[in-house]
């Protein structure tokens, strides 16, 4: 057992007064709690005075736990909830401990069946016990997605916004953890206005500048080191002679690559800056691409006001007032590519008085080396696909200012407010909305000056920050969502922004409850592109994948380390969670595959022959890869490090909390973490270290639940590198052996699959309600499980199943 499952059944007591008080008269039929009292007195206690008492009697109290005491009317609650795992581990017969006495099948159906009677009538209890969230704020990422697709254009609407606290099942879009601030309001407004200053304009179309090159620029870039600034050196650059200080901005790049056989695909790095002087360069980076050997046009897209400008007056040294595109190559393994005969973009230094030129080294041909030769470069802004640009004219239509009536306000702002309210609007809610236009408009120039105001105090409304679910009863009953609730709940959980016009569609002619409808609704959304949302936020968040930029990796210990591998990691972990979901792929195969998705530099880095390119690809494993499964991504290894060895505690509590939903209790205060500079652990393996850790009467119970988990996986250093000089070998608590990463898959596959359906099942229906789980929903949330294992564990039968629930049709 381990050490969670040891205080589930030591707090047996507790757990058992829970249930008795919530199947009180005051929430159940009294005939009902009567009978489940009655069984507790003539039944259910004498079984534990039989089992329990030596231990948890009069004369001992292991864990200072007293059963004897236990009365059936005990009417004080305390958390419900870590009884569902103790009603688990009494059915799958790992409780009591192995060595107690056990008891036997008549005994374990007289507990089972009495601890499932009184569960469910503790759901119904304390279904709304704590409050369910039927109102939350979005998220920072869902306030970005709902604001680019109300509004229609693509900034980066969520920079200034605080971070979104986590819950403790480790997500952000919980509700009860989505709090609101005065300062945040301001932030919101901010925001709100920037945008509509952008999605509304006025006056003539702005002026179009393009510039074309064939050949790199000889500008008068910094060609020494000052005050700690490293010289420039790109191997192309374009000079943007006269640039808009804002809007849109697109570069297309013809190149094409020389790439011997062997060779990864080289990179392209592509920046936008200036030149303020002799120091350095400011720019930034607007994307990095593999180049092909077949020419290709490569397209970036950027907003001017996001990359540093000069100033109104150019100052410095520099002879270039403008901005500058610059490109740098690199080989696949990220060293640049560099060599003597290459045309820089610096002017060449002239030779002292009195020297002679050094002489050009013999020009190499392209196609004799690793090489990207740039055929040309062009520059475009600001990009408009006409004027006024589209997200003007759905806003505000083509009538110019002089025409517009307070008929057309009240029908712009009606057509806009239903949208961001994403629900049918009231006159009770116009109404006050065009008085503020009114108040606004004789204080500002313009019309659209007046509505981009009046538009902002929409977005900054609770109806557009929130997601509201209205009841239209009071009490504890479920209520039935309605089809603009469905629309929305569906859309922020597999996309993490508002309801397209289809689903408004069947919003209006009231359809989404209709046979069928959920599920084509579904397949639908995540065929579209924004379904990478779901996949992408989901696993980030089930697998604490952000954990990843909590280790820092020490310089000492791997001085090579790229810390943009990080990235690549994450990036792996979601790709094969979307792998699956897509190809409607079995999700055991995130505990063990024949197969996983890598990149050039994270096959490299796990010392595999991989893709060519940077792009994750689908590659298959030999079984001496030992690649297959999450247990073996970077992304969890790492995170589950200190950045300089493994941490089997790190790593172990990671499986029994984000894998089997069985997190172990958290460590005493006084308990010190394993410090290898301790000089009492020093020279020790980690595995000696715990041994020394467990010397402490205070944490031996509770590490002999959770080192056999991590200790396994000791093969894999802190970056997930394999190694072999460790010993990986451990003892469950119920006396399974494991040596190695194929054993614990093995075992995981073989005796935790329906842990590992369950765990995966209650994170995703709490991430697609916003909310925790509570005992209500344990009814569901078997059934789901059942379903999911039934149906060979598929990803999108179980959304589809989940979207059909009464848990997620009600609020």
């Amino acid at each position: 057992m381990t050490p969670r499952h040891c205080t589930l059944w030591n707090y047996f007591h507790v757990a058992a007064a829970i249930l008795i008080a919530t199947a009180s008269p005051a929430f159940a039929a009294e005939k009902r709690t009567n009978s489940l009292e009655t069984r507790f007195q003539k039944e259910f206690r004498p079984i534990l005075a039989e089992l329990c008492f030596n231990c948890h009697g009069p004369e001992k109290q292991k864990g200072d736990v007293r059963l004897d005491t236990l009365a059936a009317d005990v009417s004080k609650l305390s958390d419900p909830v870590i009884w569902h795992d103790a009603l688990d581990q009494l059915s799958l017969g790992e409780m009591p401990p192995r060595k107690s006495t056990q008891p036997s099948a008549a005994q374990r159906k007289i507990l089972t069946d009495w601890m499932t009677d009184a569960l469910h009538e503790a759901a119904e209890a304390a279904r709304y016990a704590d409050g369910r969230v039927v109102t939350r704020r979005l998220t920072r990422y869902e306030y970005a997605n709902t604001m680019r697709d109300l509004l229609g254009i693509n900034i980066d609407f969520a920079r200034d916004l605080p971070p979104d606290p986590a819950s403790r099942e480790g997500f952000l879009n919980n509700g009860a953890t989505l709090e609101m601030s005065p300062s945040q309001i301001q932030t919101y407004l901010d925001a709100a206005r920037m945008a509509l200053d952008v999605a509304i304009v006025t006056g003539k179309r702005p002026t179009l500048h393009q510039f074309t090159q064939t050949k790199t620029a000889v500008g008068n870039l910094p060609d020494k080191e000052v005050a700690g600034h490293l010289p420039v050196r790109p191997e192309f650059i374009l000079d943007v002679d006269q640039f808009p200080r804002s809007g849109e901005f697109k570069l297309q790049i013809r190149a094409q690559a020389s790439v011997p056989e062997t060779a990864g695909l080289p990179k392209m790095r592509v920046s936008l800056g200036h030149v303020p002087g002799i120091i350095h360069v400011p720019r930034g980076e607007i994307g990095e691409v593999d180049v092909t050997p077949e020419t290709r046009v490569y397209t970036f897209s950027g907003r001017m006001e996001d990359f540093p400008q000069p100033g109104p007056i150019a100052f410095g040294n520099s002879g270039f007032k403008g901005m500058i595109v610059m490109l740098d190559f690199y080989d696949a393994d990220g060293n640049e590519l560099r060599y003597p005969d290459q045309t820089y973009a610096q002017a060449p230094k002239k030779p002292d008085k009195g020297q002679k030129s050094a002489a050009k080294p013999e020009s190499q041909p392209f196609g004799s080396r690793l090489d990207i030769l740039v055929e040309s470069v062009e520059f475009e802004a600001p990009v408009l696909a006409s004027w006024p640009p589209p997200s003007h004219l759905a806003l505000l239509g083509r009538a110019s200012a002089t025409k517009e009536s307070i008929e057309t306000v009240r029908s712009r702002l009606e057509s806009f407010m239903t949208r961001a309210y994403r629900r049918p609007v009231r006159p009770d809610e116009i109404e006050p909305t065009i008085r503020l236009y009114q108040a606004i408009r004789p204080t500002v120039a313009s019309h659209e000056a007046a509505m981009r105001e009046t538009f902002a105090s929409v977005l900054v409304s609770p109806h557009f920050l929130y997601i509201v679910e209205d009841r239209s009863t009071e009490g504890d009953e479920l209520e039935p969502l309605n089809d603009y609730e469905i629309a929305s709940r569906l859309s922020y959980f597999l996309w993490s922004s508002m309801p397209d016009e289809h689903l408004f569609q069947l919003a209006r002619q009231k359809a989404m409850r209709q046979p069928g409808v959920l599920q084509r609704e579904v397949e639908r959304m995540l065929a579209d592109p924004r379904a990478e949302q779901f996949a992408s936020h989901f696993t980030d968040q089930w697998l604490d994948l952000d954990a990843l930029d909590r280790v820092a990796v020490n310089p000492e210990f791997f001085p090579d380390f790229d810390n943009s591998l990080k990235n690549d990691m994450r990036l792996q972990t979601q790709a094969v969670f979307a792998e699956i979901l897509h190809s409607d792929g079995s999700a055991i195969d995130l505990i063990d595959a024949d197969w996983t998705l890598l990149n050039r530099p994270l096959a490299r880095h796990y010392g595999l022959i991989g893709p060519r390119s940077s792009r994750m690809e689908r590659v298959v494993l030999e079984p001496e890869d030992r690649r297959g499964g999450v247990l073996t991504h970077g992304a969890f290894l790492l995170a589950c490090s200190n950045g300089e060895d493994s941490h089997p505690i790190k790593r172990a509590v990671w499986i029994l909390d984000r894998l089997l939903d069985s997190p172990p209790a958290p460590p005493p205060p006084d308990v010190p973490e394993l410090d290898p500079k301790n000089p009492n652990l020093a020279g020790l393996s980690i595995k000696e270290q715990l041994a020394v850790h467990r010397e402490k009467e205070s944490c031996r119970s509770c590490h002999a639940g959770i080192d056999p988990w991590g200790i396994p996986l000791e093969n894999f250093d802190a970056l997930g590198r394999w190694r072999n000089a460790r010993d990986a070998k451990s003892t469950l608590p119920n006396g399974t052996e494991l040596n190695g990463i194929s054993e614990l898959k093995r075992y995981l596959l073989k005796e935790r699959s329906e842990w590992f359906a369950r765990s995966l099942v209650k994170r995703m229906m709490g991430y697609a309600l916003g909310r925790s789980l509570d005992l209500g929903d344990r009814e569901t949330t078997e059934a789901l499980t059942r379903e999911f294992a039934e149906n060979d564990f598929r990803l999108k039968k179980l959304i589809v199943d989940l979207v059909n629930s009464q848990a997620f049709m009600t609020k």
